[in-house]
């Protein structure tokens, strides 16, 4: 919706001015540097400022990248390289949103030249706004389907909204409005479609695609009916005039402050928190835009102005790269978090066997090396998700010790259940490696959720059928808060200590109650259970770390054990996993 309406303005702005033999390149870009850059600058500082006192080493190198390609307006290509399951959830990020502001000052870059060239040469220009935005629709269904993230994220799959806005301004232009008599009807049925899409959309809506049509041509019928009653009584209210005014900063300051409300919070906050931090960013865009944005474009000296502020841009964005550069700053903070930070990192793709036996994304075949590792005896297969893959290690560095053969296969997101969805064709494939390589014992394992549980007998019945008679289930792992490096984080600032071996604190309660559940599940299908999460927690709360000396943390994010969290598992279960008999249930 937003890419429309900017669309439409700036089309709108260089028509005037080619119309009038008055366009400027240098005089847009002035323009367009100090309505922009002013407070982008103040986020970007402000962002850098918090980060330093409140983010580990590891979330400070992040921002400083983010930094940096949000001062050089490439962030939603960074973004979309960071997409897939190993990246972030999105309100750890405090700099996402400017992904948006990326694609747009990419348009910045490209249209004002071609719509130049189109005008110099006396080209039909609606006809190549209109071609531009079938190519680029035609791009975004493709991509949405197959993938998502580039639909999102690139300049060329997003450029058919700003094309929208961009005919509309043309239209304008040449006083072609459709149905002007029913100008009141087209406001109230474009406003009714972004209605739609505000109610219809969500996390699991294939968007952009065809679900972004809904608000996009809202956006677009409800700017054509520029003359209605509805428009000129509602959208000049001085309240929504006032919002216009300061929706810049306003867009720029609420998802930072949200995010880092979540980051100094080892729990989700409070609804009363984020709504606070919301009406916060009221005051402080009417004060960016009071003090700071209408002062500039006053300014008596535009083009010092502008340089100015490109200058400074571009000191921000080295002080961000410089920051990525050198690892996040570690110096900041106390030796004992940095330590363990530090003893968080593995070789994810050696450990887990990324990319051959752990499969992400849009991968979809095992490596032939996944079905057995070797040797002799009794053949142990691991199907499951990524928390598969993180026993892995334990797994690999013990099976020989008892005798026994190991294959492994894990995909991403993908618990092993046969359902239909997006996980359904490769699951079905494990199916057949089961039936094929015929395992004396299966070991299933996920990130579980009774819903994923409730949906496993399929799954263990086709098993039985293959002709395995030996199936465990193996139960959830602890799980935390916010991720274990930062739970030790918020525990040092509060007690100025490191985290106990065993704690309670910031751990995810609710886990006890699925464990248990998991039990009865796995007693109902009449296959063996084996509770990790009572391997690894006692009466005083959940282990934090395992190993020699101090010791290395146990898991790297919130619920992904590191193989030193594996390993420690293991050392309570494999004697009873590795037996040659079931275990009594």
């Amino acid at each position: 919706m937003f890419f429309v309406i900017s669309g439409y303005l700036i089309t709108q702005l260089m028509i005037d001015g080619l119309e009038n033999d008055e366009f400027r390149f240098s005089r847009f870009y002035i323009r367009r540097v100090a309505r922009l850059f002013p407070a982008l600058l103040i986020t970007l500082a402000a962002c850098y400022g918090f980060g330093w006192f409140n983010l580990l080493d590891y979330e400070f190198k992040a921002l400083g990248k983010h930094i940096a390609s949000g001062a050089l307006s490439i962030a939603n290509w960074v973004y979309w390289k960071e997409s897939g399951y190993f990246d972030v959830d999105s309100i750890q990020k405090p700099l996402l949103h400017l992904w948006s502001l990326g694609v747009e000052e990419q348009f910045y870059l490209f249209w004002p030249m071609v719509l130049w060239l189109l005008f110099r040469f006396r080209k039909n220009a609606l006809l190549a706004i209109v071609g531009i935005g079938i190519a680029s629709f035609v791009a975004n269904v493709i991509l949405t389907e197959h993938r998502q993230a580039s639909a999102f994220f690139l300049p060329m799959p997003r450029a058919w909204e700003l094309m929208l806005g961009a005919a509309v301004a043309f239209m304008h232009s040449k006083n072609i409005c459709f149905a002007r008599e029913y100008a009141d009807c087209k406001a109230a049925f474009g406003m009714l479609l972004i209605a739609a899409a505000c109610v219809m959309l969500n996390e699991k809506s294939s968007f952009p695609g065809w679900w972004a049509l809904l608000p996009t041509f809202g956006a677009a019928i409800t700017i054509d009916a520029r003359h209605s009653r509805i428009n000129g009584h509602l959208l000049s209210h001085p309240w929504f005039v006032g919002i216009g005014l300061i929706s810049y900063p306003l867009y720029l300051y609420h998802w930072p402050l949200l995010s880092f409300l979540q980051v100094v919070s080892i729990d989700t906050p409070a609804w009363q928190l984020r709504a606070a931090a919301l009406l916060c960013c009221f005051p402080l865009a009417w004060g960016t835009y009071r003090f700071i944005e209408r002062p500039l474009r006053r300014n008596s000296r535009p083009a010092l102005t502008a340089t100015l502020l490109a200058v400074s841009m571009a000191g921000v964005g080295y002080i961000g790269f410089n920051t990525y550069d050198r690892d996040g700053l570690n110096f900041r903070m106390s030796r004992l978090v940095t330590q363990f930070t530090d003893d968080v990192h593995f070789d994810l793709d050696r450990e887990w066997r990324r990319h051959t036996c752990y499969i992400a994304d849009e991968e979809t075949t095992f490596a032939p090396e996944c079905a057995d590792s070797g040797g002799t005896g009794p053949l142990m297969m691991l199907w499951g998700d990524s928390h598969s893959a993180a026993v892995y290690p334990a797994l690999r560095d013990s099976h020989r010790a008892f005798g026994m053969r190991l294959a492994q296969y894990s995909v991403a997101s993908c618990p092993p259940v046969l359902l239909r969805g997006p996980c359904d064709s490769v699951e079905a494939g494990i199916l057949s490696v089961v039936r094929a390589i015929k395992p004396d014992v299966v070991v299933l394992t996920a990130n579980w959720t009774k819903d994923s549980l409730d949906s496993l007998r399929q799954t263990v019945d086709a098993i039985r059928e293959s002709g395995v008679n030996r199936i465990v289930l193996l139960g959830p792992v602890p799980k935390w808060t916010a991720t274990l490096p930062k739970v030790y984080w918020a525990y040092w600032r509060k007690h100025r200590e490191k985290l106990p071996e065993y704690t309670a604190f910031g751990l995810d309660t609710s886990v006890a109650e699925l464990d248990r559940y998991a039990r009865g599940t796995a007693s109902s299908l009449g296959i063996e259970y084996a509770s990790a999460y009572q391997a690894l927690c006692n009466d005083k709360g959940c282990r934090t770390r395992y190993g020699s000396g101090k010791g290395k943390p146990i898991m790297y994010d919130d619920h992904h054990l590191t193989p030193a969290g594996a390993t420690a598992l293991m050392d309570k279960l494999a004697p009873s996993l590795f037996a040659r008999e079931p275990a009594r249930r």
